[in-house]
């Protein structure tokens, strides 16, 4: 998705793209050579990342990439996955093992791009309550998460016991160090392993500056994203051992769904304000994210919805749609079917729930159903201020 802010933003000269696509679409054909441009990247998916390979060569025009604020954590939970002792031997496991080798990957080209670019701020974090500006606030994720408190309760000795049971040797010990240094203000200078510390974006807390003085409360960050990554391996050490013990394709299934849930409730959500209309910018957002901003008291409304998650009916609710009380619903989706789904995005749960509400939707594409064109995107494209391309 493509925002130019309006005259009264201080990025009125600049240009938002919101998420790439799979990389099948040029994206840079929208955007003449004269434009400053910022990247957001929601999450590393390659479905939203895919088409960042068009803008490898625009490092003079691009001014920011923000990625979501615990993306390192992300990304080495994909390379944990892609370590347990079984992958080498899986089998019927290429769809999963492709797809995290695919956010490994994305992660080491934009943090080869970052490491190359002459503007050593490229890379920005985004995290719940950032303003960017006047009229783009960030939503999710917040800066801390609901997690256990592993690093506290459990000894490193026992920690790194688990580490060698499941994961390769090699492998074992990075997180061994990992584990080690989730204390420290910078977890980087303190990995003396390539098999973590060359997936790690360089990232500077970049929080509001009086917080980012306090150097207890950055410890108490980088503690709290230890604790996410070792929190997920204990959560799903049971389906480790069973795919370790049985390396075949429905016991990664399982450790994989949780996995993209995972990155669903960490995914960056915009919220953005022009001319009186507000645009919520939602990415793959899981209901978890929704009902969080509800709980906290957070003002989701808006006029358009970028409906999350290409229409999946595990992103959204009745609840959560009636709070966001959209006019308009955006649905970028190519009928993909994710699993072993039999209906493809969007869901039509999702369409039935926007059309008993009588709310105007635009696609990007024709929807298609059992090889019958439900949809049509020359029906539902027109609108006055959003061009669907």
């Amino acid at each position: 998705m493509i925002l130019r802010p309006d005259g009264q933003c201080c990025f009125k000269d600049e240009t938002f793209v919101i998420d790439l696509g799979s990389g099948g679409n040029d994206i840079t054909k929208y955007i003449n050579s004269k434009e400053k441009v910022n990247i957001v990247l929601t999450h590393h998916d390659t479905d939203h990342f895919g088409g960042f390979k068009f803008f490898v060569g625009m490092t003079k025009q691009i001014q920011k990439i923000i990625v979501p604020f615990h993306q390192n954590e992300i990304t080495l939970i994909a390379k944990s996955i892609l370590s347990l002792k079984g992958i080498k031997s899986s089998e019927d496991c290429g769809e999963f093992i492709g797809f995290l080798e695919g956010i490994v990957g994305n992660q080491l080209l934009l943090r080869k791009f970052s490491d190359e670019s002459t503007n050593q701020q490229v890379l920005s974090f985004a995290y719940d309550e950032r303003d960017y500006c006047a009229h783009i606030t960030c939503m999710n994720p917040p800066v801390l998460l609901e997690t256990y408190d592993w690093l506290g309760e459990m000894d490193e000795v026992g920690l790194f016991r688990i580490m060698q049971e499941i994961f390769e040797p090699e492998y074992a010990e990075a997180m061994r160090r990992y584990v080690s240094a989730s204390g420290s203000e910078r977890i980087w200078r303190y990995i003396d392993s390539h098999e973590i510390d060359d997936i790690f974006l360089r990232e500077d807390l970049e929080l509001n500056p009086e917080l980012g003085q306090q150097g207890d409360i950055q410890r108490n960050i980088q503690r709290n994203k230890g604790n996410f990554v070792v929190n997920f391996i204990m959560e799903n050490l049971k389906l480790f051992r069973e795919f370790n013990n049985k390396p075949i394709r429905k016991n990664l299934q399982k450790i994989y769904n949780n996995y993209v849930s995972c990155t669903h409730d960490v995914c960056v959500v915009l919220r953005a304000r022009y001319q009186g209309r507000i645009f919520l910018l939602t990415g793959d957002a899981s209901k978890k994210v929704f009902y969080r901003l509800l709980e906290e008291g957070k003002d989701i409304s808006a006029d358009y919805l970028k409906v999350p998650h290409h229409g999946s009916r595990e992103n959204l609710d009745e609840q959560i749609l009636k709070e966001i009380n959209p006019r308009v619903a955006i649905i970028s989706h190519n009928n993909r079917r994710f699993g072993k789904a039999k209906d493809s995005h969007p869901n039509l749960e999702v369409l039935s729930l926007l059309q008993k509400h009588r709310i105007k939707i635009l696609i990007t594409n024709d929807i298609v159903k059992d090889g019958l064109t439900y949809m049509q995107k020359a029906n539902h494209m027109n609108d006055a201020n959003v061009d669907i391309i």
